[in-house]
């Protein structure tokens, strides 16, 4: 991953002068902010090299004077701006993607940045961003989009500064970390193991390492944490019980379903999403059903049907317990029931009504 790579080079002490980070995965984030400051401000007077700000309360010319200054008793010093107005996208309009956004605000959110600052402080800015002090890392710290239209981004991407894009894991992605992760407790993680996790349980990172860590202690003198253990102790997310009362649905284990149910009512999930993600089962229960007829392999099933292998794995053990009739009379009472909801019938007795009609 690219953040590794970053980690690594300023643990080598391969340290520029400007950095932007942003994106959605604030704990890839901090890691490498954290690498920054070990790096840099690690000793007794590191302190007096560090300052961390928020953009929306540093003017743009006390940034300029900070990041000028000369460090004290140490090669380095380090600036962390997080947040910075002058780098941020505007609210997007329906419709318009946030490229054109961006385009359509530009110029005014460059207007409203320079409120906390004079267009000659601005200025002197973008200077410094051509021309950046050696002795200084000045890193922008954005928790979510930047505007790349913005003069402030131009400009550090114009003259070769470091950028890094950090957002969320998926696939393969996603399992390799959790795979290091485990290794990096001294853990190994049954694949089955890391499957569950990343369809039953939150996909933040901080989340999943909390998990690990549970794990780890929990397994003991035993080197490999399996999917039992995963079963037993993980924290499902909304996403996870969702996918547990599917299954349930799935495999006609109608108390099971039911109590899955009033769980997630009484956790306040959304009674037509939970809809959706029954009639999302039952439409790829009859996919893979014709699929699995047709004669077509798992891998070929996942692929075109563009689902995680431990998700294909489970349907196909759910296939046998519907036919075809019963696949088309179950969508229609899924349909009827999402009617009946959207017209005013009660959802609660709606939703129990239905899980007991799909689970005989």
């Amino acid at each position: 991953m690219q953040e590794q790579s970053m980690i690594n080079s300023i643990k080598r002490g391969v340290v520029s002068p400007v950095y932007l980070l942003y994106g959605t995965e604030e704990y890839l984030q901090e890691m490498v902010i954290n690498a920054f400051k070990d790096a840099l401000v690690a000793s007794e007077i590191g302190s007096f090299n560090l300052d961390e700000l928020e953009g929306e309360k540093v003017a743009i010319g006390s940034l300029v004077d900070m990041v000028n200054t000369l460090p004290a008793f140490a090669e380095k010093r380090l600036v962390i701006v997080k947040n910075s107005p002058f780098l941020q996208s505007g609210n997007k309009k329906k419709g318009k993607t946030e490229e054109d956004e961006d385009e359509d605000n530009g110029e005014k959110e460059d207007k409203a940045a320079s409120s906390a600052g004079t267009p000659q402080e601005e200025k002197r800015l973008l200077q410094y961003l051509a021309d950046p002090l050696l002795s200084t890392c000045l890193v922008f710290w954005q928790q979510g989009t930047v505007n790349k239209n913005r003069k402030i981004y131009k400009a550090i991407v114009a003259n070769g500064h470091q950028v890094l894009a950090i957002n969320s894991l998926r696939g393969r992605n996603l399992s390799n970390w959790l795979v290091a992760e485990a290794e990096g407790m001294g853990k190994k993680l049954e694949p089955r193991a890391v499957e569950y996790l990343i369809l039953n349980c939150n996909d933040r990172l901080r989340d999943l390492h909390n998990e690990l860590e549970k794990l780890s202690l929990y397994s003991g003198e035993e080197k490999t944490i399996t999917l039992a253990m995963v079963q037993r102790l993980a924290t499902k997310s909304s996403v996870g019980n969702i996918f547990s009362l599917v299954d349930s649905i799935g495999h006609k284990k109608g108390e099971e379903a039911l109590s899955e149910l009033r769980n997630l009512m009484a956790m306040g999930e959304p009674p037509l999403r939970i809809l959706h993600m029954i009639a999302r089962q039952f439409r790829l229960i009859l996919l893979v059903k014709d699929l699995v007829q047709r004669g077509a392999a798992e891998k070929q099933i996942t692929a075109e049907l563009k689902l995680h292998p431990y998700v294909t794995s489970k349907i196909k053990q759910q296939i046998h317990n519907f036919s075809f009739v019963e696949l088309e009379r179950n969508l229609e009472l899924i349909w009827e029931s999402d009617l009946g909801m959207k017209t005013g019938l009660s959802y609660k007795l709606t939703l129990e009504n239905l899980v007991i009609a799909l689970t005989p």
